[in-house]
């Protein structure tokens, strides 16, 4: 499936794009900036294919865009409710926990773990993530781990 084009104002139009990691890549990993934080999504979406638990990978914000050198890697992992019963093995902390995330990367670590239930939450979450700063409403990109 073909992604959407961006909009005038470089963004997706609002809504939730369904994608592969590979399509993702080929459409926003070209330029320097861009190719550091893609390398990043390369290594979170493989590390997350050990954890049965996490379903799926939110991209938000500047990396979406037409921004040609984005300032970091806007993310979210959706989990299932069995994820806080998981061990992350200590190489993979950098990306799934929230405070090594921030550390590590500058992610947003109030954000960063997503439960798929309750679905009051869930939808919150989805909310903010669809908004940028200036409340205006986004498409963000949603790459399964699984197929």
């Amino acid at each position: 499936m073909k992604l959407p084009e961006l909009n005038a104002d470089g963004y997706l139009e609002p809504g939730i794009y369904l994608a592969s990691l590979e399509e993702v890549l080929e459409r926003f990993g070209t330029g320097s900036t861009r190719e550091r934080l893609s390398n990043l999504l390369r290594l979170i979406v493989e590390n997350a294919r050990k954890y049965p638990t996490i379903k799926r990978v939110w991209l938000w914000g500047s990396f979406i865009s037409a921004k040609p050198e984005p300032a970091d890697l806007d993310y979210s992992i959706v989990v299932d409710p069995r994820h806080r019963t998981v061990t992350i093995e200590s190489e993979d902390r950098r990306f799934f926990v929230p405070f090594d995330a921030r550390v590590h990367y500058g992610v947003d670590g109030s954000y960063l773990v997503i439960n798929e239930h309750p679905l009051e939450y869930y939808f919150q979450i989805l909310e903010f993530v669809c908004y940028d700063k200036n409340r205006q409403s986004r498409g963000i990109l949603e790459v399964s781990c699984f197929g």
